[in-house]
């Protein structure tokens, strides 16, 4: 047996490695004469002080540019601007105050699901969050309370009660003061038995702190949140689906007070019912307003939360009798092939087959379109194309607070290229008449605006912005941006290089150079060498900053010249123009970059896009735009896509300058190396890399269809793989195509299961990995529109579909090398009409359990049903809900020898189909969940997995 993280299997014997490191460490500075220190540094008897949230170059970049200069009036409900200096101190103080606190937590419920079980969930829930809640917090006695306990003392209600000390047992008043922020009275008791404890704890273990004792606060916090704009039509009636709690993540997690509701939240999360997001993070698909039928990319969809929340609506239309699949379809790419695989996690909760998963850079992602339609009013495959680009993130300080350390401008003005090229290439799929969503997490201009501008000019009208907020109910968002300012800063402001500086200049290097100087001087060693002249110049030397302080200070006043000063004192090197820019910063500080002229301000409308700040709604920072395509791209929009595509692979050395030449605007691209990519294994010229300027060149988007040089037939299609995603393997049998299914292989499937001659056997297919394990439904509309045109030909696929077969490895006492798969039952339910048996209520309670199940716990007539089936898998319907594949109400079965058989359904998914009995009324709130975990600890016992019981059992 491996050892357990932090030696635990020593636990039980006296504290285990833990305490054993920690006493051995006791003993070595006893010896040393060392006193022991906490983790912050400070000796046992003092108390913990919790690290300030600031980054001086960030505030005074925000502040300069002018982030604060604009409030929220809650009485107009609109935005105003701040006219006085005390008006910006006032709301830069609330951004902060917002970002340094905890993100609360968000989640919503399920569109698609059946309105009866969604009706049950959203009552479940008011039971839970619909009133206040009462949480006990412990905060340690010698640290102050921080982070989300913090924020909970804040904001929420009444404190009830509070443990004090042992030597005060009178209970006290403390008054709000600047110690108490929240203004509420805190009511304080005894808790003796705990003090005497925590100190014969301390006195066994050693410690020097006699002092170990916690407080415990007792706190009523408000209800949950509705989000407005996160809803859904039925009957005239509008009802809400996402909410926003009052506490953040961890507390929700680790709380006992909230633990049962924790639990009744990741069962339903487990399951597909629930998805939990932050409620910025819910914008984008609202936005996007992707309708049922719709075929729908996703560029940067991992982790994959808005893509859950769009297979919602694609995926959804099976109310219809008729309608036995989806016939929308989602693509969800991701450059990052382990993202890629998390995304399938996430994705495959909701039991979808319209959903298919690749990896690819999404400035490569491949177009499919057909020749003639190239350039046409039928140019792009996609209804509708969110682009929610990687960003620097710094919307989501509050989840992540390391971005107040890794802060910097250069990190934006390297993404706004990348973030460029991929809202090109969305833009180019997307098809006329389509919409495309371009997001951040960041609040940056340059990664937002300045990348919205530049897609509307080079677009020449292709593009047109267009204003959502109109049907976000609830939504609070400003406005953007049409003018900001555009600065930089200094090579020797990076991390790394203040990381140098900052090793380069401690107290100890000090300590030395001062001696080796005075050695220098004395004639002991040579002096050191001078460096050139070049070298000074290139990497000017830093100088430290008086504003560098953490916590950032702000200037008394709020003018433009006291704020500049601070940007310039910090590093940073503002431009008016592009044409002020150095010939070497060029390419890091772009033409695009700088804001539009008045005449482009009028024509895009840049403040119909949407800036949410953390302190309007309590969120993250994020940036939404949305995008209508009224024509084709033209020749200059492709040019630019390609241009830039290839450029950020490496290959060519691009660099673009508007100029005016007789009053239009030219492009013009000088390339400097030729550009390699690899087809099929092999290298090519650049001239044979896919072109999407509609005709405008010579190697266009035609090369796609010309014959190659080995003889291929006129009309073929060349094969031109996009490049592969980061950590793809060619050896992962994961992204291995989907190929269809021998003929030879069905009559015994069809045969055996009694499938009727509907049966769309072109839509099972298995991965082209030699003998298949697992046939996967396909649906009907990504066959079509995706497989049937190539596109596993020039992407690389890493999942897509439901498993509808699984072979077995046990054929004792059965002939039949495959069973049915859970996953994917409802879709081959309709075609069944062998090994299919309909139970009662009762019956099929009875069979959702894991563990061998007796057939003399069943009613004599599923008994007599049950008793002639030969071994082997075999689906059980409930009753009244035989043709309903919507609420998914089967189970597979497997018929062991004897008078016994087992579910093979995983424990996730018998807890789904115990809430969906609970919200038909057929099973009471605990009855069935805890049959369902006996049977569990039961085979956790005897060292069997749910999927390996089946072949236990025969073998």
């Amino acid at each position: 047996m491996g050892r357990g993280r932090g030696g635990r299997g020593g636990r039980g014997r006296g504290g285990g490695g833990r305490w054993n490191r920690k006493r051995k460490n006791d003993e070595r500075n006893a010896k040393s004469g060392k006193e022991r220190t906490n983790g912050a540094g400070y000796k046992d008897d003092t108390d913990y002080t919790p690290t300030i949230g600031s980054n001086p170059r960030m505030e005074a970049y925000y502040s300069l540019i002018g982030l604060h200069d604009t409030r929220y009036d809650v009485e107009s409900k609109t935005f105003v601007p701040c006219v006085t200096d005390e008006e910006k101190h006032e709301e830069r103080n609330k951004f902060l105050a917002t970002m340094r606190s905890i993100l609360p937590a968000s989640f919503r419920i399920d569109r698609s699901l059946d309105p009866t079980i969604r009706q049950n969930i959203i009552e479940e829930l008011q039971e839970f969050v619909g009133k206040e809640m009462e949480l006990e917090l412990e905060i340690p006695k010698r640290s102050e309370a921080f982070g989300a306990m913090k924020h909970i003392l804040e904001v929420g209600a009444d404190v009830v009660e509070e443990a004090k000390p042992e030597e005060d047992k009178a209970d006290k008043k403390v008054k709000p003061d600047s110690d108490n922020p929240s203004g509420v009275e805190t009511s304080i008791e005894a808790d003796e038995d705990s003090a005497d404890d925590n100190e014969k704890q301390g006195q066994q273990n050693g410690s020097k702190s006699q002092n170990n004792n916690v407080t415990i606060v007792k706190k009523k916090i408000a209800p949950a949140k509705p989000i407005p704009f996160i809803n859904i039509k039925d009957n005239d009636k509008t009802i809400t689906l996402g909410y926003q709690l009052s506490v953040d993540r961890r507390t929700l997690r680790r709380n006992q007070s909230l633990l049962s509701f924790h639990k009744w939240l990741r069962i339903h999360t487990d399951c597909g019912h629930i998805t939990r997001q932050e409620t910025v993070s819910m914008i984008p698909p609202v936005v996007l307003s992707a309708k049922e039928g719709m075929s729908v990319l996703d560029l940067c969809a991992a982790p994959g939360s808005k893509t859950c929340q769009l297979l919602e609506v694609v995926g959804g239309g099976l109310d219809n009798e008729d309608t036995l699949e989806p016939t929308g379809f989602i693509v969800a790419n991701d450059a990052d092939s382990k993202r890629a695989y998390m995304l399938v996690n996430q994705l495959r909760r909701m039991n979808s087959p319209s959903v298919f998963v690749t990896s690819c850079d999404g400035q490569y992602f491949p177009i499919l379109d057909a020749k003639a339609d190239k350039g046409t009013e039928r140019e792009g495959m996609f209804d509708r194309v969110l682009c929610d680009v990687p960003c620097s993130g710094d919307g989501t300080v509050r989840k992540n607070p390391g971005i107040w350390k890794q802060w910097n401008q250069l990190g934006s003005l390297a993404l706004h290229p990348l973030q460029l090229s991929i809202a090109l290439r969305g833009a180019r799929v997307t098809k006329v008449g389509g919409y495309m969503v371009y997001s951040t997490c960041s609040q940056n201009p340059i990664e937002n605006e300045s990348v919205v501008a530049e897609l509307l000019r080079i677009s020449e009208g292709a593009l047109v912005l267009e204003d959502p907020r109109g049907r976000m109910e609830g939504l609070i968002a400003r406005p953007g941006w049409s003018s900001w300012k555009v600065l930089r800063e200094d090579k020797n402001r990076t991390r790394r290089a203040m990381k140098n500086w900052n090793k380069k200049n401690n107290l100890k290097m000090l300590e030395k150079r001062k001696e080796w100087e005075e050695k220098a001087k004395n004639g002991e060693c040579p002096p050191p060498k001078e460096r050139s002249e070049e070298v000074e110049d290139k990497i000017p030397e830093f100088v430290p900053s008086p504003h560098d302080t953490i916590p950032y200070v702000p200037p008394a006043a709020w003018d433009e010249a006291s704020l500049r000063e601070r940007t310039e004192s910090l590093g940073f090197v503002e431009y008016a123009t592009f044409d002020d820019v150095e010939p070497d910063w060029r390419r890091r500080v772009r033409a695009s970059c700088f804001p539009p002229t008045e005449d482009e301000a009028k024509e895009f409308q840049l403040h119909k896009s949407l800036r949410c700040l953390p302190q309007d709604m309590d969120t993250g920072g994020f940036y939404v735009a949305l995008l209508k395509k009224v024509k084709p791209l033209g020749a200059r929009a492709t040019e630019k896509m390609n241009a830039m595509a290839r450029e950020s692979k490496g290959g060519v050395d691009v660099e673009v300058h508007l100029e005016k030449d007789n009053g239009e605007q030219v492009t013009k691209v000088e390339e400097t190396v030729k550009s390699n990519t690899v087809v099929e294994g092999k290298d090519i010229d650049e001239t044979q890399i896919e072109s999407s300027n509609g005709g405008a060149s010579k190697e266009s988007e035609d090369n796609d269809f010309k014959s190659s040089d080995n003889g291929k037939a006129e009309g073929e299609r060349k094969v031109e793989r996009a490049p592969r995603g980061k950590h793809i393997k060619k050896t992962d049998l994961s992204n291995e195509n989907f190929v269809p299914v021998s003929e030879d292989f069905w009559p015994a499937i069809v045969e055996h299961f009694g499938l009727t001659p509907a049966f769309p056997k072109q839509q099972y297919m298995s991965r082209a990995s030699g003998e298949s394990k697992v046939l996967y439904f396909i649906s009907r509309s990504i066959k079509e529109n995706l497989i049937d045109r190539g596109i596993q030909d020039r992407i690389t696929v890493i999942n897509s579909g439901l498993k509808g077969f699984e072979r077995q490895n046990i054929l004792r006492d059965c002939d039949m090398s495959y069973r049915v798969a859970q996953e994917g039952i409802q879709f081959l339910i309709p075609y069944m009409t062998k090994r299919i048996l309909t139970a009662s209520i009762d019956d099929f309670h009875k069979c959702i359990r894991t563990g061998l199940i007796k057939f003399d716990g069943f009613s004599e007539s599923f008994r007599k049903v049950l008793e002639p089936l030969e071994p082997g898998s075999f689906v059980v319907a409930l009753e009244g809900y035989e043709k309903d594949i919507v609420k998914k109400m089967f189970v597979v079965m497997w018929r062991c020898r004897g008078v016994a058989m087992n579910c093979l359904v995983a424990k996730v998914e018998m807890e789904a189909i115990i809430a969906k009995l609970r919200a038909l009324g057929y099973v009471g709130k605990e009855k069935g969940e805890q049959e369902v975990q006996n049977g569990a600890d039961k085979n956790e016992d005897r060292g069997i997995s749910n999927g390996d019981e089946a072949e236990s059992m025969d073998s």
